[in-house]
């Protein structure tokens, strides 16, 4: 099988530097395209009563890009073809919606949570991708 692009998404925690290495060393066994991913998600119900939606919004996405060059320059680092994307949206939307835009063949993940019993009860992000992308 051909991996011609791989989908990586980021929440800029250990794991998912963890998740970021283990696709580099694929992409290089395969001379794959390594796509790094942010999604800011919209904001909690409610939040419009403190803050303003907008510019909250605004900021994280701010954060969010700094964050991912970060992490697309310490890819680059060690493996040149590699880039980043910034989303907004429900996470496992628009992962799935990538995937069909991307013709991505494989995504690389980590799965971290509280507890697996946790994550099987509420359904942790990474199962959620996998249970709604193509």
């Amino acid at each position: 099988m051909k991996i011609e692009r791989i989908l990586v998404p980021v929440d800029f925690s250990e794991h998912s530097l963890a998740a970021l290495k283990y696709a580099i060393e694929l992409a290089r066994e395969h001379k794959s395209e390594i796509v790094l991913v942010h999604i800011v998600e919209p904001l909690p119900y409610g939040i419009a009563r403190w803050y303003e939606p907008t510019k909250l919004l605004e900021h994280y996405g701010e954060v969010a890009l700094g964050e991912l060059e970060r992490f697309e320059k310490e890819a680059t680092q060690v493996y040149p073809v590699c880039r980043s994307e910034l989303h907004f949206g429900v996470i496992h939307e628009v992962i799935g919606e990538l995937m069909s835009k991307l013709k991505v063949d494989l995504i690389v993940i980590s799965m971290r949570g509280q507890s697996h019993l946790l994550d099987i009860l509420i359904g942790g992000t990474a199962e959620k991708i996998l249970r709604h992308a193509p």
